[in-house]
């Protein structure tokens, strides 16, 4: 399994020079010593016809980082599922990584997707730039600015294909194959290319499967 891991790393980094789209089996997350994982625990997870990897719930942020591939331009992919549970389900991705505790990330706040309130739903997703630039600093001074609702909205316990267009200072998010973004931001972020990670937030869990990266 060690070998098949290197393998995909590998033709990973080569396809990243020549614009080829990359799937990788995260399923091997959990035994791989390429990846590195911050501040969580990581199992094989199979849902259904999803098989991916499940990252547990702890306090702080946690991130399963994929540091021997990089991106700057280009589309990142996956399918996630978080939990109708306030306060306590944050799942998305970390992106132009530079060490595990600085970079971008854009996420989902499953339990906000079909709240009541109309101010809920408008904080369904979320921009950051961590650490600096987090989300009640954004929500302060720029509010409605970085986070967004999702139209038509997911199911707060389903799964949800999220994807990222990164495109110079520009993230353009797409939710289940929608052909209009959610959320279209200016990056606060400097850094022109780095990690991608799979991430989840404060007390938070998640399952995150077909994680699809093309470099532009």
């Amino acid at each position: 399994m060690k070998n098949l891991i290197k393998t995909l790393l590998l033709t990973s980094c080569l396809f990243s020079q020549v614009s080829l789209d990359t799937m990788f089996d995260i399923s091997l997350l959990a035994a791989g010593e390429e990846w590195a994982v911050f501040n969580r625990a990581v199992t094989v997870l199979k849902d259904g016809q999803k098989r991916g990897v499940y990252l547990d719930e702890k306090p702080g942020q946690g991130v399963a980082w994929l540091p021997s591939f990089e991106i700057g331009d280009g589309v990142i992919e996956v399918d996630l599922k978080g939990r109708n549970e306030p306060g306590r389900s944050f799942v998305g991705i970390a992106f132009h990584g530079i060490n595990a505790e600085k970079y971008e990330a854009v996420y989902l706040r499953p339990f906000n997707f079909r709240a009541e309130s109309e101010v809920r739903r408008s904080h369904s997703m979320q921009y950051v730039l961590v650490p600096s630039h987090e989300w009640y600093r954004l929500r302060t001074e720029h509010p409605g600015q970085y986070e967004a609702a999702i139209a038509p909205s997911p199911s707060s316990d389903a799964w949800v294909h999220l994807r990222l267009e990164l495109d110079g200072p520009t993230v353009r998010v797409f939710i289940d194959n929608a052909s209009e973004p959610s959320l279209v931001v200016d990056r606060i972020g400097a850094v022109e290319k780095g990690w991608i990670g799979l991430w989840v937030g404060h007390n938070s869990d998640g399952m995150f499967a077909n994680l699809k990266v093309s470099p532009k």
